[in-house]
C-alpha cells in the first residue's frame, strides 16, 4: 500500500516537473513562438491572396488562349496551333508562360500532338513526358504517342515498351489499339510471330468488343503460320 502511495506521489511530482519545464520553455521562448505564429498566419494570407488575385486569373487567361489553339488543332493547322500566329499564343508559348496554371498540362498535350504531326518527334516526346501521365484520361494517349514517335525514329523496342505502358492502363478504347500496334511491330518488324500472337490473343480474350477485335482473327492466323 505504501509503495502505491509512493508511486502516485512520484507520478504527481514528475507531472509537476513537466508542467514547470513547459511553462519555463514558453516564458523563455515567447517571442519565438509569437513570431512563428505570425509567420504561419502571413504565409496562409499570402497563399490565399495569391490564389485569389494571381493564380485564378492566370488560369482563366491561359484557358482563354487555349481555345484558339484547340480550334486550329481541330482544323489540322498544327503549326499554327503549336507556334501561334504572332498575335495569338500557341501551345508552346502557353506551356512556357503558364507553368503554374492548370492549363499547363493541356498545353503540353496539345504541343506533343502538334509536334508529332509536324515530324518533330524529339520535341513531341519531350512535351508528352512533361504532360501529367497519371491522369487516366490522358496517360494512355500520351504513352502511346511517345511509342508512335519511337516508331518514326526507328527505335522499335522502345516503341513497344511505351505501347505496353499505354495498354497497361486497361482503357477499353485505347488499350486494344496499342496492343495491336505492339503486336504488329513484333510480327512485321522484329519477325517474332510467337510474341505477336500473345498480343493478338490478348485482344481477342480481353477486348473482344473493340474495333481491333473485329479483325483480329486474321492476324492470329497470320502469326500462327
Amino acid at each position: 500500500m505504501e509503495n502505491k502511495k509512493n508511486t502516485s506521489k512520484e507520478q504527481e511530482t514528475d507531472m509537476g516537473e513537466i508542467l514547470t519545464k513547459a511553462e519555463r520553455f514558453f516564458e523563455s521562448n515567447q517571442k519565438i513562438i509569437y513570431y512563428s505564429l505570425i509567420a504561419i498566419l502571413a504565409i496562409v494570407i499570402i497563399w490565399f491572396l495569391g490564389k485569389r488575385y494571381y493564380f485564378e486569373p492566370k488560369n482563366e487567361e491561359a484557358a482563354a488562349k487555349l481555345v484558339w489553339c484547340e480550334q486550329n488543332l481541330a482544323r489540322d493547322s498544327f503549326a499554327l496551333a503549336l507556334n501561334g500566329d504572332g498575335i495569338n499564343s500557341g501551345y508552346a508559348e502557353i506551356y512556357s508562360s503558364y507553368k503554374i496554371t492548370k492549363a499547363k498540362n493541356e498545353a503540353a498535350i496539345g504541343a506533343a500532338v502538334c509536334s508529332f504531326h509536324l515530324g518533330k518527334y524529339d520535341e513531341a516526346i519531350n512535351y508528352a513526358k512533361k504532360a501529367n501521365r497519371k491522369s487516366l484520361n490522358f496517360a494512355p494517349a500520351m504513352e502511346g504517342l511517345i511509342g508512335d514517335c519511337y516508331v518514326e525514329k526507328g527505335n522499335i523496342k522502345e516503341a513497344i515498351s511505351y505501347f505496353d505502358k499505354a495498354a497497361a492502363y486497361k482503357n477499353e478504347a485505347l488499350s486494344p489499339r496499342f496492343l495491336k500496334k505492339a503486336g504488329d511491330l513484333y510480327l512485321f518488324e522484329l519477325k517474332d510471330s510467337k510474341k505477336a500472337l500473345e498480343y493478338y490473343q490478348n485482344i481477342k480474350d480481353k477486348y473482344f468488343q473493340s474495333q481491333e477485335a473485329a479483325e483480329i482473327d486474321k492476324y492470329i492466323e497470320l502469326a500462327s503460320k
